[in-house]
């Protein structure tokens, strides 16, 4: 694509007490091979060497690098990233973690999937693209060369509202917006989960979404991260025990229900009504009086997360009694 047809893409990016690896993380999305690209920053009351960091790149590069002024700490990095997405006047943005490594490529494999997706939709539709990732320990070393394949994610259920509800397989920090689901994604209540979460829910309910198959960054895992990619015991005792747990299984479905009603009040009225009428029996699947009806909806709609065990857990879950009780 010829650089001066090139739309623009922000890089918002979100810090917190995140020294140990900003640098590196500020270099690579500097380095990326798309080049009209800008990074607006959000810190949320850093108390270490970020500011002054941060103070450094934004003098140095005044026209691509932005840092939001100081306000009172918003606490929580979707609060911190919706800061961001309100701030965002670029037609595309992406969502950037403080301490990861984008492999050079990234914004341009993501941007060439997001092109091809704006040719089969209708103008204005609110576009997702996100992608896989190489997750790393904290020296950069290989854990896992797919993020995907690690947590046996099935990315294509982006595509299917009945399983983003209870799952996203969307990672934020790969995510592409284009302009019109960032302004959609803005609107964010209090019941969303995490701003990547309500952004696929959005896409999923009133756009499209496309993914890219290869890692476009290096997911560093250490020892203070805000979210990651957790370690879980896969031994078939691991797998047995987490599907057995059903006090975590609750309080997510009764989060997930949350959030569902957020998006039917906030946006049912722009839905077709195919897609308003599944969210609606989402809710009525974990709050029927009646077992055979919650599991019955389940069933017909497909309310699972990925894996056997995880869905006849939910089976189980909403047999023995509703979500709320």
């Amino acid at each position: 694509m010829n650089e001066l047809l090139q739309p623009e893409a922000e890089v918002l990016l979100a810090t917190f007490n995140g020294a140990r690896f900003l640098r590196e993380q500020i270099d690579s999305i500097l380095s990326q091979t798309y080049a009209p690209l800008r990074i607006v920053v959000s810190d949320d009351g850093s108390s270490d060497e970020t500011p002054a960091i941060l103070a450094e790149y934004a003098s140095r590069l005044p026209d691509r690098f932005r840092v939001l002024p100081s306000r009172r700490p918003t606490g929580h990095p979707k609060w911190n990233f919706l800061r961001l997405m309100q701030a965002s006047t670029a037609p595309y943005v992406c969502f950037a973690d403080q301490d990861d490594v984008w492999l050079p490529d990234k914004i341009s494999a993501t941007m060439r999937a997001m092109r091809e997706l704006e040719r089969v939709q209708p103008a204005g539709t609110p576009l997702l693209v996100f992608t896989d990732l190489r997750v790393v320990d904290a020296q950069l070393r290989t854990l896992h060369e797919s993020y995907w394949a690690r947590n046996r994610l099935r990315v294509s259920n982006i595509h299917r509202l009945a399983r983003v509800l209870g799952e996203n397989p969307a990672t934020g920090c790969t995510m592409m917006l284009n302009r019109a689901l960032c302004e959609l994604a803005r609107e964010m209540p209090v019941e969303a989960e995490m701003h990547d979460r309500w952004a696929a829910l959005l896409a999923a309910s009133l756009g499209a979404a496309a993914y890219v198959s290869e890692p476009t960054m290096l997911y560093r895992q250490h020892d203070r991260n805000v979210i990651g990619s957790a370690a879980l015991d896969e031994s078939l005792e691991g797998l047995a025990v987490r599907a057995l747990s059903d006090s975590s299984r609750r309080r997510e479905r009764l989060k997930s229900e949350r959030q569902a009603e957020a998006l039917l009040r906030l946006h049912g009225a722009a839905m077709s009504e195919e897609k308003r009428k599944l969210l609606e029996s989402y809710l009525e699947s974990g709050r029927s009086e009646s077992s055979l009806r919650r599991v019955g909806l389940t069933l017909r709609y497909g309310f699972f997360r990925s894996g056997l065990l995880r869905s006849a857990a939910t089976i189980a879950d909403l047999w023995r009694a509703r979500s709320s009780d």
